[in-house]
């Protein structure tokens, strides 16, 4: 019974209220480079070793030879966010593919800023990794936000449908020229597999 008066409250409490901050919470909100935000949440921080990224996925970011930029939104306080943005960036180095960069856009429990991108890319949950084509600079270059939203590729928001690699992979097909590239790749390597397997048989 207690339970049930619980998830009736619960029901009944404003949206808005539940998205206040919390006192003594410190947020590391607006643009951040890796390093402030390791030094600052060092959860954040992609232990090596700790994630291990399915290596053939990993094989085909390392191919990957458009420009690509990854815009974060993430918070501080958010434990999917604890999570996945190491994994995105143990991903990254192991891919080492300088097409893709990416920049980190911290928010509070508000998941509002001054700036409009939070509107702009309509971001309600956090972590939210927008995979947008061509290199990106907001930080730096001043560039009006709602132009900046084109070119889109896909989104991982909250959670990967299969791991964030994998859902990377599954984003980056959209280009069709180079998912028949991959496939042709693929094919070929089962083509020569199979003729190496021949004197065996």
């Amino acid at each position: 019974m207690r339970i049930l008066r619980r998830y009736i409250l619960f029901l009944l409490v404003p949206a808005t209220a539940l998205a206040q901050n919390r006192e003594g919470e410190i947020y590391q909100r607006d643009w951040l480079t890796p390093d402030s935000l390791f030094k600052a949440v060092p959860e954040f921080w992609p232990l090596p070793g700790a994630y291990q990224p399915a290596e053939n996925a990993v094989q085909l970011l390392r191919c990957y030879e458009e420009p690509v930029t990854v815009l974060i939104f993430f918070g501080s306080w958010c434990s999917d966010s604890k999570r996945e943005v190491p994994h995105f960036y143990t991903t990254l180095k192991l891919a080492d593919n300088k097409n893709f960069s990416a920049q980190l856009f911290g928010l509070d429990r508000t998941k509002k800023d001054a700036h409009g991108f939070v509107e702009a890319f309509k971001i309600d949950k956090v972590p939210t990794f927008i995979f947008l084509r061509g290199a990106r600079e907001w930080a730096a270059n001043g560039h009006a936000v709602t132009a900046q939203t084109q070119g889109e590729l896909g989104r991982i928001t909250e959670e990967p449908s299969i791991s964030l690699e994998q859902d990377w992979v599954n984003i980056l097909k959209q280009n069709s020229a180079w998912a028949q590239k991959v496939e042709s790749e693929q094919r070929l390597a089962w083509l020569g597999l199979a003729i190496s397997l021949l004197p065996i048989l």
